[in-house]
């Protein structure tokens, strides 16, 4: 099984997310919504979409073409069929979730900030 990292340059902002820690703390359901939301959002190629729900930071720091080759890379996985929570670490207001295709699976990680926005989102595609 060959593992393939999405290239969003979200991974910059992930790791600095984890340096601010985060003080506030998210419901599961309001982290799913909004990892899921983002999630057909970048399978749609639709960059409003995915930015919609991010914090200021992370909003920045994406562009079109991560968008776009996010969305090829999960459209390779088949129709979109929704998450799964496989983890979560409240100290972090971090969750990891497992979304289904009809043709493969991801992994979607994403970290809520004090202020109820996504200050990380990070999609590993496995093929």
């Amino acid at each position: 099984m060959i593992r393939t990292v999405a290239a969003l340059t979200l991974i910059t902002a992930f790791a600095l997310a984890g340096c601010s820690g985060s003080s506030g703390s998210a419901s599961g359901g309001t982290a799913q919504s909004m990892a899921d939301n983002t999630t057909k959002a970048a399978y749609n190629d639709d960059v409003a979409g995915v930015t919609a729900n991010m914090d200021d930071t992370l909003k920045r720091s994406v562009t079109r073409t991560q968008v776009g080759t996010i969305s090829d890379q999960l459209h390779k996985l088949g129709d979109y069929q929704g998450l799964t929570l496989v983890s979560s670490d409240p100290a972090k207001n971090e969750f990891t979730y497992h979304a289904a295709f009809s043709n493969g699976s991801s992994n979607v990680v994403v970290r809520i900030d004090s202020g109820g926005k996504l200050s990380a989102y990070h999609v590993f595609v496995t093929k």
